[in-house]
């Protein structure tokens, strides 16, 4: 490791987690003085890699979350928040005061996901956006540091098994890059050319787009796309269960980073790193897109791949079968 900044992953060997660890400890391993990876068990063999990669373990005290964080973020320059949507309320305020109280310079909220702030659907309120706004407004009112959210789109783990109309994609990898990134560019030089808010996109693809890369590298006659009206189907997007972000962003093209994104800022010229496009990640996966991991898939999610009634069928000439259904709308 160099003199760098140093840098606490929170969540460090969840699903996201361990892609942006991952990142910081190979990738940009000498530009980092210390990688410090808070986990609640330092003992599974995830945690253990990436000390085995020259991470520092830091396993958190959870009868004592107070002064267990503080003791992690003492001498931290950038703390990287990956924790899910399905950590509680205490927890993330926990946090989200540890944070406060600390003397980072730089903060990453655990977003990484669509860029919710241009996700608007009057009638429709998504609890995890509020909840997700609401920490980030508490955080930038009382941390004295650098506040920035990195909007990713989707994952190719997890979203390539649904086609969408038009929407980005980012690999886990790419994204743990970005944020390593950015992170020195928060550091390093002056914060003020890092916006608050960074979109990145890895690679933006229509639905035959799709259909002809799955068609070509596998070897199948091209799908048969159908699709169904969005406006029609809001009043069954609302049922409980059902996550409309994912089905109204996709249908209204509101995830589409390709024309305004940050990727110059992070990769200039794509010269720090290739970006993984859709084709890198249909070849990488000849066998079929792997599901969800566990500790990924949240209720919502789980009704998302399984809700037949909303289901978009994509249907190969041969009835191999090519993805999931999904439903999105045009």
């Amino acid at each position: 490791m160099s003199s760098g900044p140093s840098v606490a992953v929170v969540g460090g060997t969840g699903f996201v987690g361990r892609n942006i660890s991952d990142a910081f400890v190979t990738d940009f391993r000498t530009s980092f003085s210390r990688v410090r990876i808070l986990t609640r068990d330092a003992t599974t063999p995830k945690a253990q890699g990436l000390a085995y990669e020259g991470a520092e373990l830091f396993q958190v005290n959870e009868d004592d979350v107070h002064n267990s964080l503080d003791e992690a973020f003492a001498d931290i320059d950038v703390i990287v928040n990956t924790l899910p949507s399905t950590v509680s309320d205490r927890v993330n305020y926990a946090v989200l005061q540890a944070v406060a109280r600390s003397r980072a310079k730089v903060y990453f909220l655990s977003e990484f996901e669509a860029d919710h702030r241009h996700l608007n659907f009057p009638g429709i309120e998504n609890i995890e956006w509020l909840r997700r706004q609401a920490l980030a407004r508490e955080v930038r009112r009382s941390f004295r540091g650098k506040v920035i959210a990195l909007y990713t789109s989707l994952f190719f783990e997890l979203a390539m098994a649904h086609p969408v109309p038009r929407v980005s994609f980012t690999s886990l990898r790419d994204i743990g890059r970005a944020v390593a990134r950015l992170a020195i560019l928060s550091t390093n030089t002056d914060s003020a050319c890092v916006p608050d808010d960074v979109r990145i996109a890895g690679g933006t693809v229509t639905f035959e787009d799709v259909r002809d890369i799955v068609a070509r590298v596998r070897g199948l006659p091209p799908a048969r796309i159908r699709t169904e009206d969005l406006r029609e189907r809001r009043r069954m997007l609302r049922m409980p269960g059902v996550p409309f972000p994912e089905f109204g962003g996709d249908g209204g093209g509101k995830l589409d980073l390709e024309a305004a994104n940050d990727n110059e800022l992070v990769n200039p010229g794509g010269t720090m790193w290739k970006w993984r496009s859709v084709e890198d990640y249909v070849r990488g996966s000849r066998n079929g897109c792997p599901p969800p991991p566990p500790e990924l898939v949240s209720q919502a999610s789980a009704s998302y791949l399984t809700n037949r009634r909303l289901a978009m069928t994509i249907k190969p000439a041969d009835n191999a079968r090519i993805a999931p259904e999904a439903r999105t709308g045009t």
